[in-house]
């Protein structure tokens, strides 16, 4: 079986995000069983913090230098300069508002001022974190995968360690375990990035950076025309969890940030195709083949429609044990909220697809858009209706679901694609019989099996075998993405 260079980059990328998702699961429930679930809360409060934060201390850097390092390599290191010269200047002025507003900004995030401390930490973080974002986005642009999921890998590696090592240092000790982590985690991103940037980059002086700034002026351009969609979509993912520890407490804070974090961990699965298809349909389009964007696009549609619905459904059941598995037993009361944006993820999971080919075939961009869609539609949502978790999760979710067809219809008009409607339905109607089949087999098991891991068990396995003869009689004889998958994998 002879593999297609985007099928290796594909498979590659994949196992590192694949490995990064465990790692972020292994991390979860480490904290979850280190902390209170009151400290619980604030770290998830603080992930969504840095979510919304992230965007706008690097500028949206990393997805310019993704796309300008890859075609104009000889200013690479101009643009590396300025990028860390940028994220530098807007750190400090960061690091300076968090110390003078320590304990204003502790009210409004954490309900009390007792958490200042928390507040200063984060700021720091958020410039770690913008350090590695803007390192492995170079090396992504250079095209360098190997050097880039190494990075990514040690990145995510050394929370998991440092996490473990600070549950059995200060057991009950649950600010100190909190504090340590997240200076710890920050010094270890500036590090790593220094490490592997030591022999990219000669560091210009400021003046220098400025007289040439008209050589990285369109890397701006297209990095900050795109910040508001990542603070958008920070946004999607925080309000929820930002309501539920005011209008609730933080502790429903946790339960939310659960089912936020579940559809983040579900994301992973999308992401190695959205780190090629920028750079893969930017190509496409540069070649001018007619008709050939169209075809790509319809491939990713057909999966968008045919393939995704199907894996919701599947995973509806089983999120009672996604809980356990990633949390533990005292969070159990946050599996139905769970259960209700594994079936909205779908949505999400379309958009992140999508994404990618928007950015590489269109200046505009049209990501503003779509995730400024899906936060009026979850700020709305959770501002006329905040009662319970689940509630705050149906508004989460109805967030999602605008993303998700905003995203298809865009893509579907800029490009002149079309998917036909007989394919939709009968799409649907399978995703709706199969979503029936499993939920009378899950609750005949539950009365049957009373042994939860021969349950647990028996259920992956139907859906295993049922998501198989979908496959077979379904997908590879109708479905446009199956064929292009045989043929890039000669089977």
């Amino acid at each position: 079986m002879k593999l297609s260079k985007f099928i290796k980059d594909l498979f590659s990328t994949g196992l590192t995000q694949i490995l990064v998702l465990f790692l972020g699961i292994i991390l979860l429930r480490i904290m979850a069983e280190a902390l209170s679930k009151e400290y619980f809360g604030i770290f998830m409060v603080i992930r969504r913090i840095v979510g919304v934060g992230a965007p706008l201390i690097t500028l949206n850097l990393g997805v310019g230098l993704a796309r300008y390092v890859s075609y104009e390599r000889e200013k690479e290191k101009e643009f590396l300069n300025a990028s860390l010269w940028a994220i530098g200047i807007i750190f400090l002025l960061v690091i300076i508002i968090s110390i003078i507003f320590r304990d204003q900004l502790s009210l409004i995030f954490f309900t009390t001022s007792n958490h200042s401390l928390f507040v200063v930490l984060t700021a720091f973080f958020l410039f770690s974190y913008g350090t590695y974002t803007i390192s492995y986005a170079f090396f992504r642009g250079r095209q360098e995968m190997n050097r880039a999921n190494r990075m990514q890998v040690l990145y995510y590696l050394f929370p998991v360690i440092a996490g473990l090592l600070l549950w059995q240092l200060f057991t009950d000790q649950y600010s100190k375990i909190l504090s340590f982590y997240l200076f710890s985690f920050s010094l270890w991103g500036i590090a790593l990035g220094a490490v592997y940037m030591w022999q990219q980059v000669h560091f210009g002086r400021l003046p220098a950076i400025i007289k040439d700034i008209k050589s990285v002026k369109a890397l701006f351009f297209y990095s900050l025309s795109r910040i508001p969609s990542g603070f958008f979509l920070a946004l999607v993912f925080g309000i929820p969890v930002f309501v539920a520890s005011h209008k609730i407490s933080l502790v429903a804070a946790g339960y939310v940030g659960i089912a936020v974090a579940i559809v983040r961990l579900m994301e992973i699965f999308a992401t190695p195709f959205n780190l090629l298809f920028l750079p893969k349909f930017a190509e496409i389009k540069k070649n001018n083949v007619e008709g050939e964007i169209s075809d790509k696009v319809s491939i990713v549609t057909s999966f968008i429609f045919t393939a995704l619905p199907l894996v919701a459904v599947a995973s509806y059941g089983l999120a009672e044990y996604a809980v356990i598995i990633f949390f533990g037993d005292k969070y159990i009361s946050a599996a139905q909220s769970v259960s209700v944006v594994m079936l909205f993820s779908v949505f999400y999971v379309s958009y992140a697809l999508i994404r990618g080919i928007l950015d590489g075939l269109f200046s505009f961009p049209y990501v503003n858009v779509i995730c400024l869609a899906g936060l009026l539609t979850t700020a709305i949502s959770t501002f006329l209706f905040h009662d319970s978790v689940l509630v705050l999760a149906l508004d989460f979710g109805l967030g999602l679901l605008v993303m998700g067809v905003t995203a298809v219809c865009i893509l579907m008009k800029r490009t002149n694609s079309y998917v036909q409607l007989n394919e939709i339905l009968v799409s649907l109607i399978v995703a709706s019989l199969t979503f029936v089949l499993l939920f009378f087999l899950d609750k005949w098991l539950e009365f049957t099996i009373f042994n939860e891991y021969i349950t647990f068990g028996v259920k992956i396995l139907y859906r295993a075998i049922l998501l198989l003869a979908v496959f077979w009689f379904y997908w590879k004889p109708k479905s446009l993405w199956v064929r292009e998958l045989i043929y890039r994998t000669r089977i």
